[in-house]
């Protein structure tokens, strides 16, 4: 079970910490104003900085956090309890096996309304947006970052759900996309402008809101580039054959890939693997199994079959590429699931139980993909 919670109650802008008995008033906000955004975390010794816009005026707070507990807190303009703990996030396993049913989606980008819709009508959450799928597997293949304007509500959903499902024995896997390693990195190509504002209005830079000592800094990267569960390989993008001339196990690549995100653009460049791995042949932007990109050669079905062989895999799930619908190809061995949940009406997922693949709605219309 999760560690133990302390609640903290909240009235008007008022936090009372009851574990401590501190009362925390934070500053007043221009009702009249539109923004509201956050919260953020920053972490310094044994105590947390609360950062948000509330009506567009930047509220700022300190509280003590000692020990490893798990602090709820919940504000005036924002709806939900958060939770924190002091602990820095443990980072899990890249490789499962025995897992009975997983449910995947993809690329998200900020559309929490319709991610949300999906997981709710097929029970992965329940109407109270809890975990609700016991011992199953969520995985989300990246790309929650950019376009949309709900990232911080996608974010801490998963931050939450991530915790409850550990209560269950059930994992949450959030899969590092490009858009996840670019904000990181301080590329804003595709940011939306309400988080330019925020940093603005905070005089930080974006990245500056998913820094090292920030709780979604942190917490992001402990994420994984590449997983595997039984004999599927999960990945944002796709793996190129030439990731097995490294000769590295999964572990060592998320290993590279995690520390190394925040490694200087000469860094990156002048080094062989580290360029393969962040460039557009490595696990976050390869596009090589399809017809209709650009920026990569399309792989020949011989040599897709070789490389999950030789990963002891016999089936790859990626998103990155966006499809009409979900339809594996390569002899059922490769599985698209980015279907446009970005569009905000859109999106299908994968469901994996009782041995058979689902391609599911919205609606929890689920058709079998895969037959003998």
């Amino acid at each position: 079970m999760w560690k133990k919670r302390f609640l903290v109650f909240t009235f008007s802008t008022v936090i009372f910490l009851s574990c401590f008995a501190q009362e925390i008033q934070f500053n007043k906000a221009d009702s009249t104003s539109k923004l509201t955004e956050g919260p953020y975390i920053f972490w310094g010794n044994e105590k947390a900085t609360i950062k948000y816009i509330l009506n567009d005026s930047y509220v700022s707070q300190d509280i003590v956090v000692r020990g490893e507990e798990i602090f709820s807190f919940n504000l005036e303009g924002f709806d939900g309890d958060f939770e924190i703990s002091s602990y820095p996030v443990t980072i899990n396993p890249s490789t499962y096996t025995d897992v009975t049913k997983f449910f995947v989606i993809s690329d998200i980008h900020g559309q929490y309304d319709r991610m949300i819709e999906i997981l709710k009508n097929n029970r992965i959450i329940d109407a109270n947006l809890d975990w609700a799928w016991g011992e199953g597997h969520l995985i989300i293949l990246g790309d929650v970052f950019d376009r949309g304007d709900k990232v911080t509500e996608c974010l801490w959903f998963i931050h939450k759900l991530e915790m409850q499902a550990e209560d269950w024995k059930g994992k949450v896997h959030f899969l590092l996309g490009n858009h996840e390693v670019m904000v990181l990195q301080n590329n804003l190509s595709y940011v939306h402008d309400k988080y330019k504002k925020t940093a603005e209005l905070m005089q930080m830079k974006v990245s500056d809101l998913y820094s090292q000592n920030s709780e979604f800094g942190r917490w992001l990267r402990t994420k994984h580039t590449i997983i595997k569960l039984n004999d599927v390989f999960f990945v944002h993008a796709g793996i190129n054959p030439r990731l097995t001339y490294y000769n590295y196990s999964f572990e060592a690549i998320n290993n590279i890939v995690r520390n190394n995100i925040d490694a200087t653009k000469d860094k990156i460049k002048y080094n062989e693997l580290l360029n393969f791995l962040f460039g557009s042949d490595g696990p976050l932007w390869y596009r090589g199994y399809f017809e209709d990109t650009k920026t990569s050669a399309q792989i020949k079905q011989d040599q897709l079959l070789q490389l999950l062989s030789d990963m002891g895999v016999n089936k790859i799930v990626v998103g990155h590429t966006t499809q009409d619908f979900i339809n594996p190809f390569f002899k059922d061995s490769v599985i698209p699931v980015d279907t446009g949940i970005k569009s905000g009406n859109k999106g299908e997922a994968l469901l994996y139980e009782n041995g058979i693949y689902y391609r599911v709605k919205a609606n929890s219309y689920k058709e079998q993909l895969i037959f003998p």
